[in-house]
């Protein structure tokens, strides 16, 4: 067992077994160049040594090596469940398919083949060290959520013994704490696979330019674990009630115009045209602006998003019975059979009208508009498409 260490401004510590002094000495160059620490393992013995006595952020594991082959030391690390975070690259000359899987089976997650490209191996370390950042800061997140939630259900306990009322709260807070946790675990699953699938795909990549493509998919994938994390804490805070909504003067045709400048680009993208109809001479309605404007936001991306190309939203603005309403229309297939029933429950799944994952936005939606005495309502229109009409108090 030999190390290498050398002064660096990234902290990752990235740990390469070979049995190959060639291999070493070029692996531990390009890794080197790049400000990583290194350090060296020349057969499976010796790596697990290593894996008692320190943390690494990753492994490069070659699989033909003489006694305990890669396979097995791969099995060995994947056994102990403080390493279930350390991604584990193959390094191996075999390229046949079977060999390739059996990598995946033994809990390695990716695959790099001799000789090697250097541009390619820096992709595939710094994709797979992002991605144990990535989990480890939604990891930590989660624990301080749960601790954040378990002292407040605390306070309610101890609340509780003087005011029977507060076991209301108390309840309710309980029941958000599960549906949070609940979101967090579901919603992780389905931006991991686009960060994971592509990272399988980068073993058949035949140009390396292509590798920055991948990568993108990537960070998207983990921007939109962060935008599930904020939708969380905004169900949190509107399901427990813990802040009090600010009232604010709010003339709701400026807001919608302020909407539709921040949501231009997403229109553009489709071509799709708005039409506004505002029927309204006081549009005056009190309420948290940035929760309001969430609220349209949320309407209008799934009208957006389930319109053809080179369509039509409409947004019409009138009173009825003492009441400012706010009405959006598409286009589009509308909400599936048997969905307008539950659409508002977190967690709803529907037909044709979702992209496969939890639908939060419309629930999202109603929690505002109650939180603000208004309403919401739902259905499609008789020549197709679907409306949402939301129903604000303007007093």
């Amino acid at each position: 067992m030999t190390s290498c260490n050398v002064e660096q401004s990234s902290t990752d510590t990235i740990l390469i077994v070979d049995d190959n002094p060639q291999n070493l000495q070029v692996l531990a160059k390009i890794l080197q160049e790049n400000n990583y620490e290194i350090e060296f393992a020349t057969n499976g013995e010796a790596a697990l040594v290593w894996l008692k006595d320190k943390k690494f952020d990753l492994i490069l594991l070659d699989i033909n090596m003489p006694g305990m082959n890669g396979f097995e030391v791969c099995r060995k690390i994947r056994s102990n469940p403080e390493l279930n975070n350390v991604h584990v690259i193959f390094l191996s000359a075999d390229t046949d398919r079977e060999s390739i899987l059996k990598g995946f089976d033994f809990g390695a997650q990716d695959y790099v083949t001799k000789p090697f490209d250097s541009r390619e191996l820096l992709a595939r370390v710094r994709t797979h060290l992002a991605l144990k950042d990535s989990l480890e800061k939604l990891e930590n997140l989660n624990r301080s959520l749960e601790e954040k939630v378990a002292e407040r259900t605390q306070q309610l306990k101890e609340a509780n013994e003087k005011l029977e009322a507060s076991n209301i709260k108390l309840l309710d807070l309980d029941r958000a704490k599960t549906e949070f946790l609940h979101l967090i675990s579901h919603e992780i699953r389905t931006p991991l696979n686009g960060i994971l699938g592509p990272v399988e795909l980068l073993k058949d990549t035949p140009n390396a330019h292509e590798i920055s493509d991948l990568i993108e998919i990537l960070d998207l994938s983990v921007k939109r674990l962060e935008r599930f994390s904020l939708n969380a804490l905004l169900i949190t805070r509107l399901k427990t009630k813990q802040f009090e909504i600010r009232k604010d003067r709010i003339h709701l045709s400026n807001l919608i115009n302020e909407v539709l400048d921040e949501e231009k680009e997403k229109f553009q993208s489709k071509n799709i045209q708005v039409k506004r109809n505002d029927n309204i001479s006081v549009d005056l309605i009190y309420g948290e602006v940035e929760l309001i404007k969430k609220c349209i936001i949320n309407i209008l991306d799934n009208a957006m998003r389930f319109s053809p190309e080179n369509n039509t939203v409409e947004i019409n603005t009138y009173v009825e019975e003492q009441t400012i309403i706010c009405e959006i229309k598409d286009n589009g297939k509308g909400f599936a059979t048997g969905t307008v029933d539950h659409i508002f429950e977190l967690f709803t799944t529907g037909d044709d009208y979702k992209d496969n994952s939890i639908g939060i936005g419309l629930p999202i939606a109603k929690m505002i508009m109650e939180g603000h005495g208004g309403s919401i309502i739902i259905s499609n229109n008789a020549n197709g498409g679907a409306f949402v009409k939301l129903v604000f108090q303007n007093s």
